[in-house]
């Protein structure tokens, strides 16, 4: 029974993450970023931390979310390549604050509140606390400050 609340759980926090990258995409696209910045990441995960999912996106995001951890523990048999991009982290000596755009669509907007807000954010439940300790983590690493 454990190891199906453990699937469950890894898979509603893949579903969050892979929807708050999609939303991150969008964010970059309306800053004119030629990439997925790393503010845009952090602005994609707290939106999605505090923005609930409509039902249609929920069960998208939950079909990728049980495809990806599939593959993860029962690997891909139908391809040898690897989709897995390179990141690389720049390396900094002095804290920043996160950038955001001034794009005025519903979804930029949105996650300019949710900025504004995230430092009064309340979990309401373990998966939102894991999904918060995973943003600040991020935000330390990253020396960005929210």
């Amino acid at each position: 029974m454990s190891d199906d609340l453990f699937d469950s759980i890894m898979k509603s926090f893949l579903a969050q993450i892979g929807s708050a990258l999609k939303i991150s995409k969008i964010i970059s696209e309306h800053s004119s970023e030629k990439e997925v910045s790393e503010d845009a990441v952090i602005c994609g995960l707290v939106y999605r931390l505090m923005t609930p999912m409509k039902s249609e996106e929920m069960t998208e995001s939950l079909d990728n979310a049980s495809d990806i951890y599939d593959k993860i523990l029962y690997g891909d048999e139908e391809s040898g390549e690897s989709d897995e991009e390179e990141i690389i982290i720049e390396e900094r000596n002095i804290s920043r604050k996160i950038k955001v755009n001034l794009c005025n669509c519903d979804t930029c907007m949105r996650a300019r509140v949710c900025i504004i807000n995230y430092n009064n954010h309340e979990p309401k439940d373990n998966l939102e606390v894991m999904f918060k300790n995973a943003i600040d983590t991020a935000c330390k690493k990253g020396k960005i400050y929210i």
